[in-house]
């Protein structure tokens, strides 16, 4: 005579399988037949969820990587301060850093030496991210000073107009001309060249009227 007993309890679900108590091989239950868990199919879904969240990291890491390496890598730097270094140290510098050098010409600066950078943006100590441009303007040296007009002038005269414009005086040539002495007569290079500030004008000076003037 065959029992059908169940091994659960009355108000759960059982094995629903039939058993003999006198088989002495009864058959074992099937997992798959047994209901899964509730918290199963959430750690199933936790599970998927976070190798969709893998594998959309790790493309966003590769496509990074690709469009800029030093990027993904380097972390943010202040920009240090290159003012007044030359081109070539500043440049060094800041590519050290992993940044990019841009320059914008020249500007005039009677202080910073020709070829030294007078101005920079960002500017120093300023945090930006890696691989940023950083724009240099270097140093023209000095502006260019036009040569005065002292034709017709004493030569003590001119030199002090010298003086004032940032030139000097440099050879002094005489003639005798329908002039009084020590008048400027002409000069080298012609008045409103520019030259750079120091430099030498040369005079050609009167030495005075000759015999018969």
């Amino acid at each position: 005579m065959r029992i059908r007993r169940h091994t659960g309890t009355g108000f759960g679900p059982g094995t629903g399988r039939d058993t003999d108590p006198g088989d002495p091989n009864p058959r074992e239950p099937d997992p798959a037949e047994e209901p899964s868990p509730p918290g199963d199919a959430w750690r199933r879904f936790a599970r998927d969820l976070g190798l969709v969240a893998l594998v959309a990291l790790l493309g966003y890491g590769i496509s990074a990587y690709w469009v800029s390496p030093g990027a993904v890598f380097a972390s943010e730097h202040a920009v240090p301060r290159v003012l007044e270094l030359p081109e070539a140290d500043a440049r060094e510098r800041l590519t050290e850093l992993g940044f990019r050098v841009r320059l914008e010409g020249e500007r005039a600066n009677p202080a910073i030496p020709r070829g030294a950078v007078v101005w920079q943006d960002p500017p120093p100590d300023m945090v930006v991210p890696p691989n940023s441009s950083v724009q240099l303007v270097l140093s023209g040296g000095p502006a260019p000073v036009n040569v005065p007009d002292v034709v017709g002038l004493s030569l003590q005269f001119a030199e002090g107009i010298l003086e004032a414009a940032g030139m000097k005086v440099g050879r002094v040539d005489r003639v005798t001309s329908g002039q009084e002495a020590d008048v400027v007569l002409s000069v080298r290079p012609p008045p409103g060249n520019g030259r750079p500030r120091g430099s030498a004008v040369d005079l050609l000076v009167s030495s005075g009227r000759g015999e018969g003037q």
